[in-house]
């Protein structure tokens, strides 16, 4: 069979694959016998009248007299009339049975969001008891998760009322679109009084050193004082000297990892405030990122 792509398109109508094939062979020769047919076409002999026999139902080929029984194709413009409304019925038939599931789907999700509302109301009343019953560690929070660890700085930062001083130093929670969240928020409280300063750890990375020097300028330019250093032992955030945000290096593999920390402890932050001050003292100023000779 030398047309297969032909084949598979008249599948796509409703023929099956020896119909398909038969058709094809007709279409190739004026005439031919049932036996002809099968050779020409790879069909079992067993088939080939069953299947000339539904070709002919269908109006695709016709019987020729004559002595022996031949058969012949109708002109190809037959298989809009014949095949076409059958094929389109029953992507009709697809495309109902796909609208009434997709009808189902957008009702599940109608209930999906009322029944998380519902469920919040269940579970606000056991959240405000756990909240009323404290802990001795309810000053602790560990969070894991990028986004939520710098939703949680965000939210830090716009709770921040005096001075927020802060390690930095990869890897960052997220993509450098969060930072640049990050520093429109602190440029606007600075702008109403927040003083803040940051030490950051020298990237070995070029095109972050890069990107760390726009970045740097910019917020420098708004008042955030900016000093830099070899290298820095943790990441670490302190708001008004009362709370500390912090990621400590994996024991094992030396690295920082990105899960975090949040204690609310005022001797904790300002035992920590104390390491920041002594690297504050022995850091450079952040021009040393564009002149490594300063």
């Amino acid at each position: 069979m030398k047309h297969p792509v032909t084949v598979a398109r008249l599948q796509t109508l409703g023929l099956n694959a020896y119909e398909a094939k038969a058709y094809v062979a007709l279409l190739e020769r004026n005439t031919l016998t049932a036996t002809q047919v099968a050779n020409l076409a790879g069909i079992p002999r067993a088939r080939v009248y069953e299947t000339l026999q539904t070709l002919m139902t269908r109006g695709l080929c016709v019987l020729r007299p004559g002595r022996f029984k031949t058969y012949g194709a109708t002109h190809p413009a037959a298989l809009k009339e014949t095949l076409l409304p059958g094929a389109q019925s029953k992507i009709e038939t697809e495309l109902n049975t796909f609208r009434k599931e997709q009808r189902k789907l957008v009702l599940k999700k109608k209930e999906l969001s009322a029944g998380v509302d519902s469920l919040i109301n269940d579970l606000l009343p056991v959240f405000e008891k756990g909240s009323s019953d404290h802990s001795s560690l309810e000053y602790i929070e560990i969070i894991k998760d990028p986004y939520q660890i710098h939703k949680r700085f965000m939210q830090l930062v716009a709770e921040a009322k005096e001075e927020i001083l802060a390690f930095t130093k990869p890897p960052y929670s997220g993509p450098k679109k969060r930072l640049n969240e990050q520093l429109e928020q602190q440029v606007s409280l600075i702008k109403k009084g927040l003083k803040m300063r940051s030490i950051l750890e020298i990237p070995k990375d070029e095109k972050l050193m890069e990107w760390l020097n726009t970045y740097i300028a910019e917020a420098a330019d708004y008042g955030d004082h900016v000093r830099v250093v070899e290298e820095l032992p943790m990441k670490m955030a302190i708001f008004d000297s009362r709370v500390v945000m912090y990621a400590l290096p994996d024991p094992v593999s030396k690295q920082i990892s990105l899960t975090s920390q949040i204690v609310e402890h005022p001797a904790l932050a300002k035992t920590l405030k104390v390491t920041f001050e002594t690297l504050w003292a022995q850091a450079k100023d952040y021009h040393v990122l564009k002149d490594p000779g300063r």
